[in-house]
């Protein structure tokens, strides 16, 4: 479960795409910090691992020029564990072949080792890691991406034939050189959080992530199996695949409360990640009012909207339902800061 932003406008995006990564990494990031701006025709990229105050000082990310670009904080629970889990090969975005255009990528692609097994033989792995036999899933779609777009096929259409593509959780944002004010992002069925202002656009897998703006920009929350073109002026969203019905169950915040109080209570504190898959094995169909069995089938079909649940948990911590605090967490050698929750 990684974190997202994007941005095109006339300010310039760094400093508007890190904060948003940072209002978010700490529920689910900061494991590695990536972003990728549009600037004098070509795109300019910096990826490294740690959270966003880690990679801000120790190296450019910052200083990247551009009104326009993408940004991603990556967390894992694949088999990357110790320093393994936060490398630089396994950060995100990826660059196309040819570096015109730039894929980030939150979720879990199910299918991925096909499309590896395909792909291979023409594109290097830049993730792969001989120690375990395996690659960063999302690196996938960037490879599936370059080679429909050497095929002719334009953005939009080469991104959403990748999208549909791919099987599990799937939310993709890209960029390209030959578009300079243009973002694409492909949205099966995640969070996907989008905003409108005065000539310009931004989008965030959370609504979190656009606190620091929530006043300049008419916010809302785009549709599940959406296809979305952000420019300045104007967001136009389209169907992804007019094939499928995505999944939508709606959440219950007084039994989000009840049962994450509940799992707190017997567990003692917990940071976000663990909270979340505690409740997904014990609750979640309660809090998404599904029938017995309903959550493990929605989750096959590509379902796991975690991004939906932390914002009620942050409003309810605000009114002092439930306790949330900051703290920082060693991983793979760096701090990150996670959020705790606990019962009063």
């Amino acid at each position: 479960m990684c974190q997202l932003a994007a941005y095109i406008g006339d300010r310039p995006a760094a400093q508007l795409l890190l904060e948003s990564l940072k209002l978010q990494e700490g529920y689910a990031g900061g494991q590695a910090t990536g972003m990728a701006t549009l600037s004098d025709g070509r795109i300019s990229l910096v990826k490294r691992p740690g959270p966003v105050e880690h990679v801000k000082a120790n190296s450019g990310i910052a200083s990247l020029k551009g009104t326009t670009g993408i940004a991603h904080s990556r967390y894992s629970l694949s088999v990357f564990k110790g320093p393994e889990y936060n490398l630089e090969g396994n950060a995100h975005p990826w660059l196309t072949a040819d570096g015109v255009a730039a894929l980030m990528h939150n979720g879990v692609i199910n299918n991925y080792k096909d499309h590896w097994e395909t792909l291979k033989e023409n594109y290097e792995f830049t993730s792969y890691n001989p120690e375990v036999g395996d690659i960063t899933d999302s690196e996938v779609a960037v490879h599936i991406l370059d080679k429909k777009l050497r095929e002719g096929k334009n953005m939009r259409d080469a991104l959403r034939e990748t999208a549909n593509s791919l099987t599990g959780m799937v939310l993709l944002a890209a960029v390209s050189a030959e578009e300079p004010e243009t973002v694409y992002i492909a949205n099966w069925v995640q969070a996907c959080t989008l905003g409108k202002g005065d000539g310009e656009t931004i989008f965030s897998s959370s609504r979190l992530g656009l606190a620091h703006v929530w006043d300049e920009f008419d916010v809302f929350t785009a549709p599940r199996n959406s296809l979305i073109k952000l420019t300045r002026d104007h967001i136009e969203i389209g169907k992804l695949d007019p094939r499928r019905t995505a999944l939508d169950p709606k959440l219950d915040e007084d039994t989000l409360l009840e049962e994450s109080l509940r799992t707190l209570r017997k567990r003692g504190e917990m940071d976000t990640i663990n909270l979340l898959l505690a409740l997904a094995k014990d609750g979640f169909e309660k809090v998404f009012g599904l029938e017995e069995g309903e959550w493990t089938r929605f989750y096959r079909l590509g379902w796991g909207d975690q991004n939906q649940v932390m914002e009620p948990l942050a409003k309810l911590a605000e009114k002092g339902l439930i306790m949330k605090r900051v703290r920082l967490h060693l991983e793979g050698g760096v701090e990150v800061p996670r959020v705790f929750w606990s019962a009063p």
